[in-house]
């Protein structure tokens, strides 16, 4: 079990634990460096969405739920080079590579999404998202909401 949970879940007597056995959506959103979650308290049908550490050698989620999860990401690229929790599921070999399914490939029906094991959302953010971001904003700003260049 990872450190971090281990002394959560300790200090609040095994409530976090009850709650992730329970629950239908996990968000992780936190800078951590190691595990907040144990993979083997996330239930099958459950969607878990990592949207803290992005970096390759940082992680909020144990190879354990990713290598059972199916693992959707923005870009297949981008998550390898990136996203610690798919970087250490991939090196300690947990996860393969051609097991990542991207964004395109759900939206374009080329993906199943299976029912009964996790589904992990890890994504890192991408600089045309900020762009896009910051491109709406300052048409709110000017008050032109819906127009497009």
């Amino acid at each position: 079990m990872p450190g971090w949970a281990d002394r959560r879940l300790t200090a609040d007597g095994g409530g976090a634990a009850d709650r992730v056995r329970r629950a239908d959506v996990v968000v992780t959103a936190t800078s951590a460096r190691e595990p907040v979650v144990d993979g083997r308290l996330v239930r099958d049908g459950a969607v878990v969405l990592a949207v803290g550490s992005h970096e390759p050698d940082a992680r909020e989620l144990d190879s354990v739920l990713m290598g059972r999860a199916t693992v959707l990401v923005e870009s297949r690229a981008t998550a390898l080079r990136e996203a610690g929790d798919v970087v250490m599921a991939v090196h300690e070999g947990s996860l393969a590579p051609d097991d990542l399914v991207t964004l395109a490939e759900l939206t374009g029906s080329r993906a199943d999404v299976p029912a009964d094991r996790p589904l992990v959302v890890k994504t890192c953010g991408m600089g045309w998202q900020d762009l896009v971001v910051a491109v709406a904003a300052h048409r709110r700003k000017e008050g032109r909401p819906g127009e497009r260049s």
